[in-house]
């Protein structure tokens, strides 16, 4: 019997392969850099290599692996295996991918949105676990996000829905997005763009020092916004509590779409801390007039960075 699955995770900034046992314990993993710059072939190259290669690192034959699950952050047409549209890899657009990897890999290779498969994992395995309606939002360079309906992972009709970071919370604030709007809540609240927002607001004369921190304007990132935010710059504060303000308000959109009020959280702009966190809830608490009456729970992942990753093992079959 075959024992070992392999997961693998790629996000905007970073790729993750992991090697899990039947228990979708991680063995083993690595981590890497996403080379925006190649083409889809390029990287499905990349990716069967780096397979290859953990598999080999761990002394574990190809043939004592059941599949490969992989994570991508993007619209994906579940029973086609195609990555439909991807705002923050463009290389990805239209690309068969689970195809492309099985031909390279030759074993199974189960395709799905990242979003998707960190809710089933911390559904099964995580923060989620006994509750069978959940929310899950990676709050991370993109915005992403994945449903739990029923006790199951719910893709809708063509294998895209959770993509929460799309829902638009304004039409008078946030960057164009790739998803080809502005005013979605990835536009205003993502890692990406509430560091720019903070760039803007430093080369139009403010003060600030997030500048300190980063170095230079083109440097400024969630990190150097959190680490001036410690030392309450107002700047960062504000960067915060506007990111932090429409979060709210897609949370309050979402608990009125589905009447699920079990929210959790995960991503690198959640290391932020506490007064990102609170000012969210808040915001959210400040919109729903039945949260006196059902009062959200928001959970804080428990599985993390691996959230993805293992629910990319979780789906091979």
């Amino acid at each position: 019997m075959k024992k070992y699955a392999i997961g693998i995770d790629v996000g905007g900034t970073r790729i993750q392969v992991g090697l899990f046992d039947e228990n979708t314990q991680l063995l083993s993993k690595k981590q890497y850099l996403t080379d925006k710059e190649m083409s889809a072939a390029e990287l499905m190259d990349f990716l069967s290599g780096r397979v290859k290669a953990l598999a080999a690192s761990a002394g574990v034959p190809l043939s004592d692996i059941r599949g490969v699950g992989a994570a991508f952050p993007s619209y994906i047409d579940y029973e086609k295996g195609i990555t439909v549209e991807t705002s923050n890899i463009i290389c990805l657009n239209d690309q068969p991918v689970r195809d492309m990897l099985a031909e390279r890999l030759q074993m199974p290779v189960y395709l799905d949105n990242d979003g998707n498969l960190a809710a089933l994992a911390e559904h099964r395995l995580g923060a989620g676990r006994g509750h069978d309606d959940l929310i899950y939002a990676e709050l991370s360079t993109g915005i992403g996000g994945g449903l739990i309906l029923n006790g199951r992972l719910y893709r809708g009709m063509h294998g895209m829905a959770g993509e929460i970071g799309h829902m638009l919370v304004s039409d008078s604030t946030g960057y164009p997005c790739g998803c080809g709007v502005t005013g979605c809540a990835q536009s205003i609240s993502s890692g990406l763009y509430m560091a720019r927002y903070a760039m803007d607001r430093i080369k139009e004369g403010e003060e600030s020092r997030i500048l300190d921190y980063a170095g230079t304007i083109s440097n400024i990132d969630t990190v150097a916004v959190g680490r001036a935010l410690s030392v309450n710059d107002p700047l960062a504060l504000e960067v915060v509590n506007r990111g932090a303000e429409y979060l709210g308000r897609m949370f309050h959109s979402l608990n009125q779409i589905f009447d699920i009020n079990v929210f959790i959280y995960g991503g690198g702009v959640t290391n932020l801390g506490h007064r990102f966190i609170d000012r969210m809830i808040a915001a959210y608490r400040h919109l729903s007039l039945m949260d006196q009456k059902y009062p959200a729970q928001f959970l804080a992942s428990t599985l993390g960075d691996h959230a993805s990753l293992t629910g990319a093992a979780l789906i091979v079959k």
